[in-house]
């Protein structure tokens, strides 16, 4: 593996609602900024924490963490951190080694984790609803092996 270590994938204020909102800030190998952390060719696997602090307002916030395996065409989701109203820190840990049956690319569900794919790539992005307020704010970190 060409990169382990632990990486921010993101930090965000929540205020708004938003869609899809990449919060991975990275640096490519050419030194040019990026929504992604790549240069991660044979990851084996990643743990993830995930943490949330309220303030106030808002409704839920989801935090997924993606990967890719085609230079960032395409994007497959392999976790998903659910938050409402209260401060909640989160973990997951993802193997790429572990047996996993052909299935669809979709968007995860509710809390939902997909092992046996890790590409070369992570980011992480949030969708929340309702307007939160008083620095409400989500981080995302994974320790990559």
């Amino acid at each position: 593996m060409e990169r382990p270590g632990i990486y921010d994938l993101g930090t965000a204020t929540i205020t708004a609602a938003v869609t899809d909102s990449v919060i991975t800030e990275g640096v490519s190998a050419a030194g040019v900024a990026q929504e992604l952390i790549d240069r991660l060719e044979g990851m084996a696997s990643a743990t993830l924490y995930c943490e949330f602090v309220y303030g106030s307002g808002g409704t839920t916030c989801a935090v997924i963490v993606q990967t890719s395996i085609n230079q960032g065409s395409d994007w497959i989701d392999v976790c998903r951190f659910d938050f409402t109203t209260a401060n909640a820190s989160k973990t997951a840990n993802l193997s790429a080694e572990a047996a996993a049956a052909v299935a669809a690319v979709a968007a995860l569900s509710v809390e939902g984790k997909v092992d046996g794919v890790l590409g070369d790539r992570l980011r992480a992005k949030v969708t929340s609803t309702g307007t939160y307020a008083g620095n409400t704010s989500v981080s995302v970190r994974a320790a990559v092996r």
